[in-house]
C-alpha cells in the first residue's frame, strides 16, 4: 500500500470506505422496497417478487386455469417466477455494480 508521509493516503482510504458503506446501504434499502414482475405464456401468468425474492403476488389468466391442464399451468407458474427472479437478479446487479466498481478503482489507486 502506498501511503503518503502525512497519512493522506490512509485518510482517503477511510473516506472512500465510509462512502462505499453509505452507497451500499442506500442500494440495499432501494432493493428491499423493490417489486419485480415475471411473466409466462404471453402474459397469461404473472408472478411478482419483493426485493428479497419472496413471491408477493401471482395472477393467472382464466384462459390457462383449465383444471385439465394442471401440469401446464404449473409449468407456466414456475416459468413466471423464474422470469421474475432473473429480473430481480438484474436489478440487484444494476444497483450494486457501481459501488463495487468504485471500490475496485479506489483499491487500484491506493495500491499504486
Amino acid at each position: 500500500m502506498n501511503l503518503d508521509d502525512d497519512g493522506l493516503g490512509l485518510r482517503k482510504l477511510l473516506d472512500s470506505t465510509l462512502q462505499l458503506q453509505e452507497d451500499l446501504a442506500r442500494a440495499q434499502e432501494e432493493l428491499r422496497s423493490l417489486r419485480v414482475e415475471g411473466t409466462a405464456g404471453g402474459g397469461a401468468v404473472k408472478a411478482t417478487l419483493d426485493g428479497k425474492g419472496a413471491l408477493a403476488g401471482l395472477v393467472i389468466s382464466p384462459a390457462v386455469a383449465d383444471p385439465g391442464n394442471a401440469r401446464g399451468l404449473a409449468d407456466l407458474v414456475v416459468s413466471a417466477v423464474r422470469d421474475a427472479q432473473q429480473s430481480l437478479a438484474d436489478r440487484h446487479e444494476e444497483q450494486l455494480l457501481p459501488a463495487l466498481d468504485s471500490l475496485r478503482t479506489e483499491l487500484r489507486d491506493i495500491s499504486g
